[in-house]
């Protein structure tokens, strides 16, 4: 049985989700950076700023240099997360062989034809939810493998479906260049040329696998089978995962030490209670800190015994903590990922140093407080370190940040 996959893509993604909650971004050029340096790369630019001559991987100071009226945005990973999470629950009404990624998706509707049709009628449906429940304008691209509809969907310019029927996949890859197949990239493009002067898929099929590989090696009968419009890897689900993940959003950008521990706790509570209810611990522990201007650390530390209990996850947490946020700009928000997930207690190294073991006492008032907590709420009874002073507002009222031109960033307009 033919497959039939179809791929949505959402072009310059972080900048289609930004103008969704910013009116003012539409059909103005923008590009997405880290703003911390005027040598930071852009990572995704609109159309209207490439015609203008900008690209992805440029500085921003040679960019501005190319269009002066480009506004340059910070990432936003709670925005893209977010939207990656809407597009990918509208592509299950459809199928479960759902492959999610970033501003894209692989659907794998073979199964499902009965009961929704070919796969350019689920296109034509799920570009039609994605424009009116997220408000963003998706690209179609239907064929029998995600190669081919994944070059599809890329060629669109406009919102539309690009249907490659069954036998066609080689003639359709024919004229493009070699960079649309996947593993070519700069210093393969480049060994193809130099060696075999090949700049189209086209030229690329018509040799055969021995002479491809003199060029490419033992990429070679891979990088023929793609030419000719092969492609037989699977769509593949999300696989299941150990990790423990929480996340904290700051009602205001801060820089203050306590109220970063204080957010820092409320994440380690919300793990350390995960973890206690899988009667697991986690051996490794990553946090992230997102900065207000677009940037992000991570940091990472190896625990000598899985641990569950909130206290010493804290202490772990905290040490970690001040060894990652070391930069003067406010914080945005922090991630805090267990990982390693292992029973609490097991075979130990015979040479192993001993750790220090969480007492009886610990033990005990740990379970004391996630009984009083289930029973009256989380905020039933909390750690003093959780309990940090906020910085009192003392304004009535704050308007939605709007764009000044002359300061090319967005101003908070308040009102009392």
């Amino acid at each position: 049985m033919d497959r039939e996959i179809l791929h949505i893509t959402v072009p310059a993604f972080p900048i289609a989700l930004a103008r969704v909650i910013h009116s003012q971004l539409r059909g103005r050029p923008v590009a997405v950076a880290p703003l911390n340096s005027e040598r930071a790369l852009l990572q995704s630019v609109s159309s209207e700023a490439a015609a203008e001559g900008v690209h992805v991987g440029t500085p921003i100071y040679h960019a501005r240099r190319s269009c002066p009226s480009l506004i340059v945005i910070a990432p936003d990973p709670h925005l893209m997360a977010r939207g990656s999470q809407a597009l990918m629950e509208l592509s299950a009404e459809f199928t479960p062989m759902v492959e999610p990624g970033a501003g894209r998706v692989f659907l794998d509707v073979t199964a499902s034809r009965r009961l929704f049709g070919p796969a350019r009628d689920v296109a034509a449906r799920l570009e039609k939810s994605i424009a009116g429940e997220l408000g963003l304008e998706a690209m179609a691209g239907t064929g029998g493998n995600k190669l081919v509809s994944r070059v599809a969907a890329d060629t669109m310019r406009e919102p539309g479906v690009y249907d490659v029927f069954h036998g066609a996949e080689r003639p359709f890859l024919a004229p493009f260049p070699v960079s649309v197949l996947p593993g070519v990239g700069e210093s393969r493009q480049t060994l193809l040329f130099r060696d075999l002067n090949l700049k189209l898929v086209q030229e690329v099929a018509a040799l055969s696998v021995p002479q491809l590989r003199l060029a490419v090696g033992p990429f070679a009968p891979l990088l023929h089978d793609r030419a000719c419009g092969i492609d037989r890897s699977p769509v593949q689900p999300p696989r299941m995962s150990t990790e423990i993940v929480e996340e904290g959003l700051l009602e205001q950008e801060e820089n203050d030490d306590a109220i970063l521990l204080s957010e820092l706790l409320r994440l380690v509570e919300g793990c350390g209670l995960r973890l206690r209810r899988l009667r697991k611990g986690a051996r490794k522990i990553t946090l992230s800190v997102i900065y207000a201007d677009g940037v992000t650390q991570q940091g990472k530390k190896v625990l000598p015994v899985p641990a569950s209990l909130d206290l010493p996850l804290l202490a772990a947490v905290e040490e970690l903590f001040f060894a990652t946020c070391k930069r003067r700009q406010r914080v945005k928000s922090l991630r805090l990922s267990c990982d390693q997930v292992a029973e609490d207690a097991g075979q130990m190294d015979l040479f192993a140093v001993v750790p220090a073991q969480v007492s009886r006492k610990e033990s005990d008032l740990q379970e004391t407080l996630d009984l009083l907590r289930e029973k009256h709420g989380k905020n039933a009874v909390r750690w003093g370190k959780g309990l940090a002073a906020r910085r009192e507002v003392t304004v009535a009222s704050e308007a939605p940040p709007e764009w000044d031109p002359e300061q090319n960033k967005y101003m908070t307009v308040t009102k009392n």
